[in-house]
C-alpha cells in the first residue's frame, strides 16, 4: 500500500491545472490518500497525479526571500505582527495607487490569523501558506475619528495587536499618545484602515468596524500580498529584517 501524506491539492484543483497550464496555485489542504500500487487502476491514478504533484512541490519550495532572523508573535507587539502588518499596508497602498483610490492610513490584523512563525533563513511559498492558510481578502474601511479611537482602545484592551501606520501607548487598558502617520489622532477626521474581510465583518468582536463610512474590497488575498512583496524585495537584493520598533508599548 502507498500512503501519500502531506500538503496536497484537491483532485478538482488537479483537473483545473490540467485544463489551465498557466494557472497558479490558489488553495492547499492537508489530506491522506491511500492507493494500492499493485492495483492497475490505482497505478494509473498515481501516474496521472505525479506531474501535478511535482508542479505543486516546486511552487511550494520556491524561496521568496532570506530572513535575517526569525519572526514571532508577541505582546504588545511582535516581530511577526510588525512584518506582516507593514507588508499589508505597503501592498495595500500599491493597490490603491493602481486603482486610483485614496491611500490607506493604518493596517490592523489579529495575532490569531498568523498561524506559524517565520524562520531565520529561507522563507518559502509553502511557509507563507502555513502562515496564512485562509483565503482572507484585503478590505479597506473608512472610519470616523471616533470609531478609529475605539479601535485603538480595543487594541489597548487586547494588550496589543499587529498594527502598522500608527503608534500608541497602553496605559491602564486605554490607548494614549496615538499617532497616525506621525500626527496625533483627530477625532474630527476620518481614517482609512486596511484589514482582512474576516475582521471587517466583525470577527474577534471588532464591533468598531460595523457601519463604516465606506467599504472597499481590493480583490487581493493577504497571502498573495505577502508572497508578491517578498518576491519583489528578493529581486531587489533585499532581505527580511524582523524588528521591534516600539510602535505599541506599555506605560
Amino acid at each position: 500500500m502507498i500512503l501519500i501524506r502531506g500538503i496536497f491539492l484537491h483532485f478538482i484543483l488537479v483537473l483545473f491545472f490540467a485544463c489551465s497550464p498557466k494557472s497558479k496555485l490558489s488553495k492547499i489542504e492537508q489530506s491522506n490518500i491511500e492507493l494500492n500500487s499493485g492495483n492497475k487502476e490505482d497505478s494509473n491514478v498515481l501516474k496521472v497525479i505525479a506531474p501535478y504533484k511535482n508542479k505543486m512541490k516546486n511552487e511550494m519550495e520556491e524561496v521568496l526571500i532570506i530572513s535575517e532572523s526569525s519572526a514571532v508573535k508577541g505582546d504588545p507587539e511582535g516581530t511577526l505582527g510588525n512584518i506582516v502588518s507593514d507588508i499589508v499596508l505597503k501592498q495595500g497602498n500599491i493597490k490603491c495607487a493602481e486603482a486610483y483610490i485614496e491611500k490607506v492610513d493604518i493596517c490592523l490584523l489579529n495575532n490569531g490569523g498568523l498561524r506559524t512563525p517565520l524562520p531565520k533563513g529561507a522563507i518559502t511559498t509553502g511557509k507563507i501558506f502555513e502562515l496564512m492558510p485562509f483565503e482572507n481578502q484585503l478590505v479597506i474601511l473608512t472610519l470616523s475619528g471616533k470609531k478609529t479611537l475605539s479601535m485603538f482602545n480595543y487594541i489597548a484592551f487586547q494588550g496589543g495587536m499587529p498594527l502598522a501606520g500608527a503608534t500608541m501607548t497602553i496605559k491602564k487598558g486605554k490607548a494614549t499618545n496615538i499617532l497616525i502617520n506621525n500626527v496625533a489622532i483627530d477625532t474630527s477626521l476620518t481614517y482609512r484602515v486596511i484589514t482582512s474581510d474576516y475582521l471587517s465583518n466583525g470577527g474577534d468582536k471588532m464591533n468598531f468596524f460595523s457601519s463604516p463610512q465606506k467599504t472597499e474590497t481590493l480583490n487581493n488575498k493577504i497571502r498573495d500580498a505577502i508572497i508578491n512583496y517578498l518576491r519583489a524585495e528578493n529581486k531587489k537584493g533585499n532581505t527580511l529584517k524582523p524588528v521591534l520598533d516600539g510602535r505599541i508599548k506599555f506605560e
